[in-house]
Order: structure tokens, then sequence, then C-alpha cells
């Protein structure tokens, strides 16, 4: 592309010079090219002068951005690929001395008390306890379902 930018430029001022040659008549007020400074037009001189002189008249283009850089992977690939989900958890069977109407796990005794609570257990738990079915220890005072809050 640059060459032949060169070329045509080279053919122009080839041309403008040509066109010099001719003397004005007497007469005429348009400015002449000194012909007898200027190098002939089929020297090698002329040809590098022009060359030089159009390649320098022609702005350089800029060069190319650079190419982007190939995708990466990222997350999105991960969540493409299916993994199979976490199994559930296994819900805890009650141990043989849990009772069924407390969550978590509160013994079977003939008594329980929240600890840290005026109760005189036997045993104590901490809580905060779910209450499942009937409330049979007196572990939740507000009747809201959860006991030793």
């Amino acid at each position: 592309m640059w060459i032949a930018a060169a070329v045509a430029g080279f053919l122009f001022l080839v041309g403008l010079i040509n066109s010099t040659d001719e003397k004005p008549t007497s007469g005429s007020t348009a400015p002449v090219a000194d012909v007898a400074s200027a190098p002939p037009a089929t020297t090698t001189t002329t040809t590098t002068t022009t060359a030089t002189t159009t390649s320098s008249a022609v702005p350089a283009a800029p060069p190319p951005p650079p190419p982007p850089p190939p995708a990466t992977p990222t997350t999105k690939k991960s969540t493409t690929t299916k993994q199979a989900p976490p199994p559930p958890p296994v819900p805890e069977e009650p141990a043989q001395n849990c009772h069924p109407n407390y969550e978590p796990c509160v013994p079977v005794a003939r008594d329980v008390d929240c600890k840290g609570g005026s109760g005189n257990g036997p045993e104590y738990v901490d809580g905060p306890i779910r209450v499942i079915g009937k409330d049979v220890y007196g572990l939740d005072d507000n009747k809201n379902g959860i006991g030793c809050e």
C-alpha cells in the first residue's frame, strides 16, 4: 500500500515538473519553478528525492491494535459443569435415650431442665430446643415452640 502511494506521488511530481518545463510568456504573473535548479526527472536522485518527499508527505498509519488475548476460563466454566449436589443431610435418628418431642436431642429422664435455669435436674440441656410435640419437661415457658431460650 505504501509502495503504491509512493509510485502515485512520484508520477504526480514528474507530471508537475514536466508541465513547468515550458516557460510562461513574459506577461504572465504565475510563479515559475526554477527548472535549472531542479534535478532531471530521469536521474536516480530525483527518484530518491521524490520517493522520500512522497513518503514524508503521507502521514504514517498507526499500527494495528494487538489481537485480544485468548479467552481464559472463568468461574462460568465451572458453573456450566454439572456437579452432583451434595447429598441431603441424613436426619439423625433419635438415639435410644433421646425424647422424640424435642430437637436436638433431649435425654429421656425423670426430669430435664434448662442449663443455667432454676430447675433441679437431674438432667440439663442447653437451648434453644425446638418443641415438636407435647412439652413434657416444661422447657418452653412462653409456649412459642422454642424451649430454653
